[in-house]
């Protein structure tokens, strides 16, 4: 004797897929991610160029990767925020 069916209908199961694909994915408004993405880019392209001219904050955050940088930046400001150098 097999399983019984999880769906009654090839419809049934489509709208069920369609309801875990809505909660697993998040809607992304296109533009503010370019807009996002942008920013990033922008924001590792200063850190690079403040850590040419010297500057030690930028030293301590460059990194080759955006996320990396981000990182870099949050933990220095935390640890500033901590009262640390």
């Amino acid at each position: 004797m097999g399983r019984p069916r999880q769906y009654g209908s090839g419809a049934e199961r489509q709208r069920a897929f369609r309801a875990r694909l809505e909660a697993e994915w998040p809607r992304v408004n296109g533009g503010a991610l370019s807009r996002l993405h942008g920013q990033l880019n922008r924001l590792q392209e200063a850190v690079w160029s403040a850590a040419a001219a010297g500057d030690e904050t930028a030293r301590a955050c460059c990194a080759a990767s955006v996320e990396t940088v981000l990182e870099r930046v949050i933990g220095q400001f935390e640890a500033r925020g901590k009262g640390g150098a």
